[in-house]
């Protein structure tokens, strides 16, 4: 199961090795968005979870055509376990890494 850890936009990122490595928005050609199952994405809509780990449904996959750095910018809507939707943005390499799959289920983590 995918870890997301998902921060509320991309400035309030903390600055660590784990932001970087996976930010390909500020670092399109070496962004390696899904390392060991760990992956950022930004939250668009909804509320951060209340809980530091719960689980959610991904129900949609959309806006996933890559910009000129080959970079997808997908949006996904996700139920977590509690009921509640949230929005994200995975950006991700396609080649490097998948997308996330309409019924998949995923690990959300805030990233603080």
């Amino acid at each position: 199961m995918r870890t997301l850890h998902v921060v509320k936009n991309w400035r309030s990122a903390p600055k660590t090795q784990f932001v970087r490595a996976r930010d390909c928005v500020q670092r399109p050609r070496s962004c390696v968005n899904g390392i060991g199952g760990q992956e950022l994405v930004y939250l668009l809509k909804g509320k951060m979870p209340t809980r530091s780990t719960t689980t959610a449904l991904v129900l949609t996959d959309t806006n996933c055509a890559a910009d000129p750095n080959g970079i997808s910018h997908c949006h996904n809507v996700l139920r977590l376990a509690s009921g509640s939707m949230m929005t994200v943005r995975h950006d991700h390499s396609m080649g490097n890494d998948p997308c996330l799959v309409p019924g998949e289920r995923v690990r959300v983590r805030p990233l603080r």
